[in-house]
């Protein structure tokens, strides 16, 4: 994950500063599982681990202590916890766990303090249809549409090739993204929509040469249902 902030704090306990505590972005697709790691340097003997969420990390949701790990009440069976290393693991995460996290660690005489924030990303619906409306048997124009579900940080695209050609973006989840493409009939080549946000990608392909010239009169339309 990307970090934004200044140092981490690692000190001895009894002399801890006002240290700035890094915070690590981390991106995930909703239903994945993922992991935040404080990666120690130390291997934990006998610690005291308590994972928090919420900007002003106080609202515990997992603590080890004593040999015991206690999950709060609503966490239970979305979390795991390695005492060994403070790694905290979200299974199948969801987008409502988005947000803050830090971790206090007390081990042999010091204290570590980390924090996080996860940024889940949906899974959104990619459809490209392809509409042909040819004007006569000499020249005729493909009119090919793509649209797509949005949500957080989703971009449509059209490529010709390697090249984008089209793309557009809208930080209104509320309107679905859509792309209409203009294909000349002599402008022979492969067409590709595509949808993506951080952490995924999906592709629908349109070759113009056989949904363009092999037709002279008429409308066919192609419809295909991708998922990020």
């Amino acid at each position: 994950g990307r970090v934004r902030g200044c140092s981490i704090a690692f000190s001895c306990l009894g002399s801890i500063n006002n240290t700035v505590i890094d915070v690590i972005d981390v991106d995930v697709l909703e239903g994945n599982d993922v992991t935040l790691d404080p990666k120690l340097n130390m291997r934990l003997k006998n610690p005291k681990v308590r994972w928090m969420q919420g900007e002003s990390c106080r609202e515990a949701i997992v603590v080890f202590e004593n040999n015991i790990t206690s999950i709060t009440e609503g966490f239970e069976g979305l979390l795991l916890l390695n005492p060994c290393t403070a790694e905290l693991t979200f299974i199948s995460i969801t987008k409502k766990l988005s947000g803050s996290y830090c971790v206090r660690i007390e081990d042999s005489g010091y204290l570590i303090i980390k924090q996080f924030f996860i940024t889940v990303y949906a899974q959104p619906d990619i459809t490209a249809k392809t509409s042909i409306e040819t004007q006569s048997a000499v020249s005729g124009i493909c009119s090919a549409r793509c649209w797509v579900e949005n949500s957080d940080n989703v971009t449509l695209s059209w490529y010709r090739g390697s090249e984008i050609i089209m793309q557009t973006s809208d930080p209104d989840v509320s309107i679905n993204l859509t792309l209409t493409l203009e294909i000349q009939r002599k402008n022979e080549s492969i067409y590709t929509c595509r949808a993506e946000n951080p952490v995924s990608n999906k592709t629908a392909a349109l070759n113009s040469r056989l949904w363009c010239s092999a037709h002279d009169t008429g409308t066919l339309s192609l419809s295909l249902s991708l998922s990020l």
